[in-house]
């Protein structure tokens, strides 16, 4: 009801910004996104324009306070790593290097070549992987390639972090976004690594806990945000930590996860057991809430196979998800249209049909690209150590269409469950930033933030799942 207190989240994402008010009991009261285009002006690159996520969070923040909401509080979440490299005062000296770039294939090759695993991990205090899409790879790209534009750089920070500096003046980051600039958990970088990519100075801003308080919002950013000034400002989190908060994964053992959009982010929680190869372990340490392990990975297949398979048939996405047929296909679809990161990072990987016939038409295709997108889902939730018999939480874009939940269901041979609120991410910058204002404990949040509705496989669909399953792990 207007006059009710809210936070705003706001997610500055890949192809979009979006914004959403949330109420302390988990109640969307309204959403709004402003789109921003990405660049592409060589083979590998993907840019954008860092003042584009600063103008496109303006433009949601000022659209959303006209209902009258009183803010108590402003948090992040953001598409990483995504580089934007910033000068002493945090202007933006470079374009935006997106997570999906993959110009700094050679200086990964060369790191993997010539820096031994034992030394990454003391410069960066995890098993980072390295791929032409790493941080560490990026930053090295930079001092090799525009050397006189990052003598310039100060500040090397993500999208949210480079917004939330506009609001409050001060430069801070969580330690998973920092991972690859310094060493993790402690945010400091190793002078090796510095000497490596060339800087006297770390460019790695503060680094602190999601849930912490990066600042207030000054009087200059209130005048053109339309917030009140002194509104605290939370530190925020990666898209997929937020994410996976959303899920209820860090409140309950061995809850698997799908966060479905572009790309997508697929794991576990868990109380321990060895890191798969290729896989991400967020230890407890860093976490808000401070009992489990997640163990996932990052994709590059997810919504972005969608659109090209539709694009083919010039199709929308909405028509080509009503062509969807129901059951499974002989098809497997291998969805490396861009390579993949977890858990392969190979950006030189290819997609592929196996098994087409004459008689497969459109539709049949279309099935096969959806398909093959469960498919990798499961690989990575088997990799992670996500039990036959667990629960799956699906959120993001992804979610929203029926046939696929279905499909997903089947495939995995797992419970679905669809969170009610598709933003997963906002959902999560949200719960941090009632936690920064003190109203919400994150270790018990209330359930209502958590509803979902449940999907379950088709026990029909077991056998077929599995020899599907078997052909796409095939020389993989």
């Amino acid at each position: 009801m207007p006059g009710e207190a809210v936070v705003l989240a706001l997610d500055v994402g890949t192809s979009s910004a979006k914004g959403a008010l949330y109420t302390r009991t988990g109640v969307q009261v309204s959403l709004t996104s402003r789109e921003y285009p990405v660049a592409r002006p060589a083979p590998g690159f993907a840019e954008q324009r860092p003042e584009d996520y600063a103008e496109a969070a303006r433009a949601i923040t000022r659209r959303l306070l006209q209902a009258g909401h009183p803010v108590a509080a402003v948090g992040f979440s953001t598409q990483t790593p995504t580089l934007v490299c910033c000068d002493a005062a945090g202007r933006p000296v470079f374009p935006a290097i997106l997570w999906q770039d993959s110009r700094a294939g050679e200086e990964a090759r060369w790191l993997l070549e010539h820096v031994d695993a034992s030394v990454r991990r003391q410069w960066f205090g995890l098993d980072l992987p390295i791929g032409a899409a790493a941080a560490p790879a990026k930053l090295l790209w930079m001092p090799r390639h525009v050397p006189e534009i990052w003598r310039a750089v100060r500040w090397v920070m993500q999208p949210k972090d480079f917004v939330a500096a506009q609001l409050t003046g001060r430069f801070t980051t969580d330690h998973w976004c920092a991972k690859g600039l310094a060493h993790f958990p402690s945010g400091v970088a190793r002078p090796e690594w510095l000497e490596l990519i060339e800087k006297a100075e770390s460019p790695c801003p503060e680094v602190c806990y999601p849930h912490a308080v990066n600042g207030a919002v000054t009087r200059d950013a209130a005048a053109a945000w339309g917030l009140r000034a002194g509104t605290i400002v939370t530190v925020g989190w990666s898209d997929a930590l937020a994410g996976i908060l959303a899920t209820q994964a860090l409140h309950e053992t061995g809850r698997g996860f799908v966060l479905g959009g572009t790309s997508e982010i697929v794991g576990v929680s868990r109380t321990g057991g060895p890191q798969a190869p290729g896989l991400f372990l967020t230890p407890p340490e860093v976490l808000p809430v401070r009992n489990l392990e997640l163990h996932y990975g990052p994709t590059q297949a997810g919504g972005s196979c969608l659109e090209w398979a539709a694009s083919l048939f010039s199709m929308s996405v909405e028509q080509a998800l009503a062509a969807l047929p129901a059951g499974l296909c002989d098809i497997v679809f291998r969805p490396y249209l861009e390579g993949e990161r977890a858990p392969f990072w190979d950006h030189t990987l290819k997609a592929s049909f196996d098994g087409l016939r004459t008689g497969h038409r459109m539709p049949d295709l279309l099935h096969a690209v959806l398909q093959g997108v469960a498919l990798h889902e499961r690989l990575v939730l088997e990799r992670a150590g996500c039990a036959p018999g667990a629960a799956v939480v699906l959120a993001g874009g992804a979610a929203r269409h029926p046939g696929w939940n279905q499909l997903r269901a089947d495939i995995l041979q797992r419970r679905i469950l669809v969170m009610q609120d598709a933003e997963a991410s906002l959902r999560g910058a949200a719960l941090l930033a009632w936690s920064a204002a003190g109203a919400i404990d994150l270790a018990q949040p209330p359930d209502a933030w958590f509803a979902a509705r449940e999907i379950l496989p088709d026990p029909s669909c077991a056998s077929k799942s599995e020899e599907l399953y078997q052909r796409f792990c095939l020389n993989l």
